[in-house]
Parts: structure tokens; C-alpha cells; sequence
């Protein structure tokens, strides 16, 4: 894959929480993961918000480490959840609330 990344995975931003569920629609079973460019408020340029990252529990994957990346954003990494892996009761409650609106893949 060309473009910028990071720790062998690639960096991709999003401008909406749309286009990064369309993204994991064609993507999230087949990517080894992804660091997700989010935009500050103050820059001023469309992102998907941390708080989008929830539809990514509705394809089996979940954020994790969080770095700075430039003055204007910084790096979410977001990874297919391992099978082995523990769930926080945050991811759990999400998760629910995803089934019960029929939003789970």
C-alpha cells in the first residue's frame, strides 16, 4: 500500500463518520488494521470524531493507541478486535446498543 505509515500500518482520514463506516463496509475483513488521521476542532477540516470510532465495534474492531501527529491532529489506532482479547464494559454496552438498533455486521 503507498501513502503514509506508521508501525507497517497505513494512515487514512476520514471527512465524515459515513465515509469511515463505508470504509470499514469494503475493508474491515480484510485490513490488518489502520491509524486513523482525526482532525482537531481548531483546524478547521472535516473528520470523523473519536466518538464515530463506536461503528467500528459494529464490524469487530476497536481503537486502541492514541499519538500526537502534527499540530493540526493526531493517530488512533484502530485494529480488528483479537478473538483472544478482553472487552471493556464501554465496548460492551456500545455493542449492545449497536444490536439493538440492528447496526451490528
Amino acid at each position: 500500500m503507498t501513502g503514509p505509515q506508521r508501525d507497517g500500518l497505513p494512515i487514512l482520514a476520514f471527512e465524515s463518520g459515513s465515509d469511515l463506516e463505508a470504509w470499514l463496509a469494503g475493508n474491515a475483513g480484510t485490513s490488518q488494521g489502520i491509524w486513523l488521521r482525526v482532525f482537531k476542532v481548531g483546524s478547521g477540516k472535516p473528520t470523523a470524531r473519536f466518538e464515530e470510532l463506536e461503528l467500528g465495534i459494529a464490524y469487530g474492531w476497536s481503537e486502541s493507541k492514541r499519538v500526537g501527529y502534527d499540530s493540526e491532529s493526531y493517530l488512533q489506532k484502530f485494529t480488528p478486535r483479537k478473538s483472544k482479547g478482553t472487552t471493556s464494559e464501554r465496548n460492551l454496552r456500545i455493542a449492545r446498543r449497536l444490536i439493538e438498533e440492528g447496526r451490528m455486521t
